[in-house]
């Protein structure tokens, strides 16, 4: 049986076929007026493995990411100009890196190479901002297409869709994280599972575990969160906070969630168990 990426690529190679065969009718009865198709190769856009995907403090930020070809062996560009847009303003588009014919290729980035794009001191990248990177393709033929159109997308919703596709990548500009911010007395709002707003006590065990005592109103109740630094964000290992938990008996929770550093709020989302069975998924806010 095919599988589905090769599904993908035959069903791409039939439409473009059908196309060109109906553009080849059109011209031939010289009453058409589409115009020639051209084969666009689509980029493949990911972070390089242990560089900073986040942009707290700009001084630091050293960021790398790989430019290649999602379909290896299909037709390659005549060139790729990495290109760079600040908080969704795609008329006013920079080039980062121009002339790229290699590939995969590795591109280092630091806030002094944006600022040097926008024609900004590093100290005007402010939490809030964020940067997209993209690939302007000029195809064998000569024709470009834009990363960041200002109007329309540069292919289908379908290509974003396929297994491991990334056609760019965005580097979010957030408060630096300190993890001693996010000791003491904090408020859990939990409108949903506990339809409730109550105290707890967070303290720091380790580099990045946090430990929430008093979770679910009972004071000898904890959870213990682990923080990514590099990323801000939460893993929650299943784990019993509560051995008897309203009539029913190990009262467990596991999931996931993200630390902000500008509001110092972590929000989680867990999945609540017991012996007996599940009580689902539900979202709580932990604030100052």
């Amino acid at each position: 049986m095919l599988n589905r990426d090769m599904k993908n690529i035959k069903l791409i190679n039939g439409l473009l076929l059908a196309l060109a065969l109906f553009v080849a009718s059109c011209s031939s009865d010289g009453d058409g007026n589409l115009p020639d198709l051209s084969r666009v190769p689509v980029p493949l856009i990911t972070q390089a493995e242990n560089s900073d995907v986040l942009i707290q403090e700009p001084a630091d930020f050293k960021g790398k990411f790989i430019v290649d070809l999602y379909f290896k062996d299909d037709i390659k560009p005549k060139s790729i100009d990495v290109v760079i847009a600040k908080n969704g303003a795609y008329d006013k588009v920079k080039v980062l890196q121009a002339n790229v014919t290699a590939y995969p290729t590795t591109v280092d980035i630091d806030a002094a190479k944006i600022a040097t794009a926008f024609g900004i001191n590093v100290s005007d990248i402010i939490p809030g901002d964020y940067f997209e990177i993209g690939a302007n393709i000029t195809t064998q033929d000569g024709k470009l297409s834009q990363a960041f159109p200002l109007v329309g997308n540069q292919f289908a919703a379908d290509i974003a869709n396929f297994p491991g596709s990334n056609l760019n990548i965005k580097y979010p500009v957030v408060c630096p994280l300190d993890m001693d911010a996010f000791v003491g007395e904090f408020t859990i709002d939990d409108p949903l599972f506990w339809e409730a707003s109550y105290p707890v006590t967070v303290t720091r065990e380790g580099e990045n575990d946090l430990i929430i005592t008093g979770f679910v109103e009972d004071p000898a109740a904890k959870i213990k969160i682990t923080v990514n630094p590099q990323t801000t964000k939460i893993s929650v290992p299943k784990q019993i906070f509560a051995p008897a938990f309203v009539g029913y008996t190990n009262g467990s929770a596991a999931g996931s969630g993200e630390i902000n550093a500008c509001a110092n709020t972590i929000t989680l989302n867990l999945t609540y168990t017991v012996d007996q069975g599940s009580f689902g998924t539900y979202g709580l806010t932990i604030r100052k």
